[in-house]
């Protein structure tokens, strides 16, 4: 019997592919370290879980190797281990094309489109208040994707959407340091502010600024960060596990 969440998305889209559907459960798994680094993915026990056969799972699988969210050997088939390099690549590559987009809304945001970045900035705040993990990356996600499609340039939305994935995996080592919530929510704030005063050089600079503070910790220490996050999630799930 298949899974209700694939029931669900198929029945809100009976021609979306199957193969598409798996690939996003899996993918949400791996974000929210439902699945940590290194565990072992096992086709047939997904295949049983979602109730599907093992083909969509398979190729659902696939694309997440291309991706660099899974790795396959001889031995096994993991969730693919923390890679700083690939962080700092990452941002580095944010350091070139969110400033770009900024800049490009600030020249083409709409009033509208003004009051609903503000509202991200908002529900930025609260979820940093609120402590929940799953809030602080849902509303950063909104925040940073809505300035590229403010952008209007289709060129950015597209490479935006390339990196996308990799980014909400990410954003977990980002939002891993309690001591910096109340000056993430300023700073969200600020690139708000930079944007409405509708100067192309201000906006650029305060996205800028704010990627740059992505990269000012060590690889150790983001790994460190990365060995604090699997620990707590495994203290919570063994928690539940003794319920």
């Amino acid at each position: 019997m298949m899974n209700k969440i694939i029931t669900q998305k198929l029945n809100e889209n009976p021609f979306r592919p199957l193969v598409d559907i798996v690939y996003e459960i899996l993918l949400n798994e791996i974000i929210n370290f439902n699945y940590l680094p290194g565990t072992k993915i096992i086709e047939s026990k997904i295949a049983e879980e979602l109730g599907v056969s093992r083909t969509p799972v398979r190729d659902a699988i696939s694309i997440l190797e291309k991706e660099g969210f899974i790795q396959k050997s001889a031995k096994a088939t993991i969730v693919a281990p923390f890679d700083a390099n690939d962080y700092f690549d990452l941002n580095n590559f944010r350091y070139v094309l969110e400033p770009l987009a900024a800049g490009y809304a600030a020249q083409r945001i709409s009033d509208n489109e003004l009051e609903q970045l503000y509202n991200y900035a908002q529900k930025i705040e609260s979820a940093y208040k609120s402590g929940e993990y799953k809030e602080m990356f849902k509303a950063e996600n909104e925040f940073h994707e809505f300035i590229i499609l403010c952008s209007k340039n289709k060129y950015l939305i597209e490479a935006y959407q390339n990196i996308h994935p990799q980014m909400k995996r990410y954003r977990v080592y980002i939002t891993a340091d309690a001591s910096l919530y109340d000056f993430l929510c300023d700073e969200h704030y600020f690139i708000y502010n930079s944007i409405k005063l509708k100067n192309k050089e201000v906006a650029e600079a305060a996205l800028r600024r704010h990627i740059s503070l992505l990269t000012t910790k060590s690889a150790d220490e983001i790994y460190n960060d990365n060995r604090k996050i699997i620990k707590k999630k495994l203290e919570v799930m063994n928690n539940l596990a003794q319920k």
